[in-house]
């Protein structure tokens, strides 16, 4: 079996932010990967760039680095501090993508 810092969310953290980053290990006992947070800022950042420059296509591709993202932001409560109509409200085309995409994620669960 993979370890997590093998695993595709820490690829696209990696690949997103230039540098490896470790796991860390929840009071819980469970672990997490680190730089997800700040991987998720700079993707919303560039869906933001693709979408303003009239490249819909480019920006779809970054939905599945935050799909991949969902899982660990929920376990980690990021949803709970933000709630998804506050990701969706405004005119950040990045953060309502997150938003609907976490509404999606967990009607499917």
């Amino acid at each position: 079996m993979a370890s997590q810092d093998e695993s595709p969310l820490s690829n696209l953290n990696s690949t997103t932010l230039g540098a490896k980053f470790p796991e860390i290990t929840l009071p819980d006992g469970s672990k997490v990967q680190t730089g997800t947070v700040g991987a998720l800022l700079v993707n919303i950042r560039a869906y933001n760039a693709a979408y303003d420059a009239g490249d819909i296509a480019k920006a779809r591709a970054l939905e599945p680095a935050f799909k991949a993202a969902l899982p660990l932001l929920d376990k980690v409560g990021m949803f709970d501090l933000f709630k998804p109509d506050e990701w969706i409200q405004g005119d950040n085309q990045g953060r309502k993508a997150v938003g609907r995409l976490y509404q999606e994620f967990k009607a499917g669960k």
